[in-house]
């Protein structure tokens, strides 16, 4: 019987995996560089767009990945300017730059900007403008608002880095970020009762306030590459807790997924060696976490891996803003507003879940709600497992 329990597990832990498909948040980040001359203004645009995130939307779209220069064909117009040249820089590890150049007669060109909208509609791009050396005001654009007036010192409120506009952003990036979202829930489905819940959104809330405000003051560095892996780690890592709980099986999963992950570390070893120390931390820290919630039943166990990987989280967060021009009066209301704008998503989340379980104990529909919990758990691992195998071969 119980290795029967545990086979089956396995058995839809795989069916799951190949089943999920990863999602990243979508945003891009532009750079708007204008030059006078004697007769006509010089526009150089240089857009640049994560790998991971433009390829997996190429392809979901129906592109292939060697077709981007189909893609970007176009895609950035103005009636007030001629283009001169464009390119597309995909020599970086990290980026794809797509770079323009433009001869305006006036000096407050219009310019549309239909890149990667058509590929998500949710899709940002946080844009910062300069003419001859001077600063401009940095604004967004969204797919609601794609036309953009350069220069322009009375830029519409709507596109401004606003305290609203952040709030609404900080929103949305909770929303529309799948493994955020996933994450959220195997926290819920780790509490007991009201007061772990309690201790451990306080946890995450804590853990991601302080990296996200001390990465963006620059008293953290971190690889982007790194944190989205690690996110996917702490996904994964909760996952199978849930998981070897539910199934009584969570010391034998423990060492099957400690073998699997010491696998993925030897690759590393092969090919980038200068990784094997991290993945191999992570890997005994994963383990050591799991004997202790297997060994050790208490609500610290949760508070403790909630404050961690709620401050690898923020470091994801930091990412979304990192790149973006804050000036250093406004930057802690924004700040501020970013966070209060996540920790509003979270509990719309955790409101609509609550509603969820209220109805289902309600109409007495108890082994549903287990069930139910059971397959989004399963699927929520073949999600992390696709995301650490993804991010990790963004660092080779």
């Amino acid at each position: 019987m119980k290795l029967r329990n545990i086979l089956s597990s396995f058995f839809l832990i795989l069916l799951f995996s190949g089943e999920i498909l990863s999602h990243q948040k979508s945003q891009s980040y532009t750079i708007w560089k204008g030059e006078l001359t004697q007769t006509d203004l010089e526009v150089n645009v240089i857009t640049k767009i994560r790998k991971s995130i433009l390829f997996n939307q190429l392809v979901s779209n129906g592109f292939e990945i060697d077709e981007l220069e189909i893609y970007f064909k176009n895609k950035l117009s103005s009636k007030d300017c001629n283009a001169e040249k464009s390119y597309i820089d995909n020599q970086d590890k990290e980026y794809v730059r797509y770079v323009n150049s433009f001869v305006c007669k006036v000096e407050e060109p219009e310019f549309k900007f239909d890149l990667f909208f058509d590929l998500n509609v949710s899709h940002l791009d946080f844009s910062a403008q300069y003419i001859d050396g001077k600063k401009f005001p940095d604004f967004i654009i969204t797919s609601d608002s794609q036309k953009v007036n350069l220069f322009d010192e009375k830029q519409k409120t709507e596109f401004n880095l606003s305290f609203l506009n952040f709030l609404n952003f900080g929103f949305q990036h909770i929303l529309s970020g799948l493994d955020h979202v996933a994450f959220l829930f195997l926290i819920i489905f780790l509490c007991r009762n009201v007061k772990t819940f309690f201790y451990a959104i306080s946890g995450f809330t804590l853990g991601h306030s302080a990296s996200l405000f001390m990465s963006v003051q620059g008293l953290i560095l971190s690889s982007a590459n790194l944190v989205e892996l690690m996110i996917g780690f702490s996904i994964l890592v909760c996952s199978i807790e849930i998981l070897g709980k539910k199934t009584s099986q969570l010391k034998i999963f423990s060492n099957l997924i400690f073998l699997l992950w010491a696998l993925l570390t030897f690759f590393v070893y092969l090919y980038q060696p200068n990784y094997v120390i991290f993945f191999a931390s992570l890997g005994l820290m994963m383990f050591c976490y799991l004997r202790l919630s297997n060994n050790f039943q208490s609500d610290f166990n949760l508070i403790f891996i909630t404050l961690i990987f709620g401050f690898i989280h923020g470091l994801g967060f930091a990412g979304a803003i990192s790149e973006i021009f804050l000036p250093s009066d406004e930057m802690i209301k924004i700040l501020v507003a970013f966070n209060l704008g996540i920790e509003l998503g979270q509990i719309m989340i955790f409101a609509i879940f609550a509603l969820i379980i209220y109805l289902l104990s309600f109409f007495n529909l108890n082994n549903i709600r287990n069930y139910s919990v059971m397959i989004l758990t399963i699927g929520i691992f073949g999600y992390s497992t696709i995301l650490i195998v993804e991010r990790s071969f963004l660092i080779f």
